[in-house]
């Protein structure tokens, strides 16, 4: 059993080594400026119809930028239709939604929420109003102008989703306790040495939540009275991204484990032992990283 973890601790961070070395790259001064852009539209409700909702009005930092409710209501209050996901590591995702196979960059995702219909999510008029109402601000006109020197204009609805995207493909989450050097030793308790155990064994939940971002982004039907493939949502976090699933149906760990039939032979203390496990994925620097944070001060 030593043996048997200790490869399995190896594997997981010889990952995270990967990823780590990827995320590390040092950005260019043009990428910093495009990232402090991004952070800023990233937080106003400005590019909403009617100014009351933000990206992070259903991203928010505590719950990974995930939501906490089932689903959210958009600006006229049409009822949601899918969980919010969370937006930690989503630069490295293939495709960014639950259902959308073809949504393969930040940049194309944006305007999803900020236009769609399906339902009204922030329900912005159109791209001239958006830039319009960016444009008419004199902090913006002088950071996209250090942010996209190249671009004229400055200021267009493609450049405000590379800013957004720039912001969000700095949402790296990498420091939770199963990314210490000594985690699989002294800093697990019994039970989630169990649940670890359980997680890569007999529950068999390393088949499709494959470390290091624990998601192996393929799309599945969790019933088989599903119609639509989901994305299998990474559990990163998953100890602050309650409720779970597409549709926000389980409202607990530990419903969102006995959903699964390849758990339904599990006892109630090994689903215990699973959800203790996978509160070492929880980033408690990612939920409090002031570069991710709202801005001390609008950009006017």
């Amino acid at each position: 059993m030593r043996d048997w973890r200790a490869c399995v601790f190896l594997w997981a961070g010889v990952l995270v080594a990967l990823v780590d070395a990827r995320a590390d790259t040092i950005p260019s001064p043009q990428q910093t400026a495009q990232t402090e852009l991004g952070r800023y539209l990233f937080y106003d409700a400005d590019l909403s119809q009617d100014g009351s909702m933000s990206c992070a009005t259903c991203h928010e930092q505590k719950h990974a930028f995930a939501d906490g409710n089932k689903t959210h209501p958009g600006v006229t209050d049409d009822a949601g239709i899918r969980n919010v996901p969370s937006l930690a590591n989503v630069a490295s995702f293939h495709t960014l939604t639950w259902i959308d196979q073809h949504l393969t960059t930040l940049e194309q995702q944006f305007f999803v929420p900020v236009f769609g219909h399906t339902p009204v999510e922030m329900g912005m008029i159109n791209r001239q109003e958006m830039v319009a109402r960016v444009a008419g601000k004199a902090c913006y006109n002088a950071l996209f102008a250090k942010a996209f020197p190249d671009q004229s204009p400055h200021i267009s609805s493609k450049t405000i989703a590379q800013a957004v995207a720039a912001f969000e493909r700095t949402l790296v989450s990498r420091q939770a306790v199963w990314d210490l050097p000594d985690h699989g030793q002294s800093l697990q308790s019994e039970t989630q040495k169990m649940g670890a155990a359980l997680f890569f064994g007999k529950a068999h939940c390393s088949r499709c939540h494959t470390p290091p971002l624990f998601t192996d982004q393929k799309f599945y039907r969790l019933l088989a009275t599903d119609r639509t493939l989901i994305r299998t949502p990474s559990l990163r976090n998953v100890q602050v991204t309650a409720p779970y699933f597409h549709d926000g149906s389980a409202s607990t760990l530990k419903e969102a484990i006995s959903a699964h039939a390849s758990v339904h032979n599990l006892t109630e203390q090994e689903t215990n032992n699973l959800t203790d496990f996978l509160q070492l994925l929880t980033d408690r620097t990612f939920l409090t990283n002031p570069a991710f944070s709202l801005p001390a001060q609008e950009c006017r």
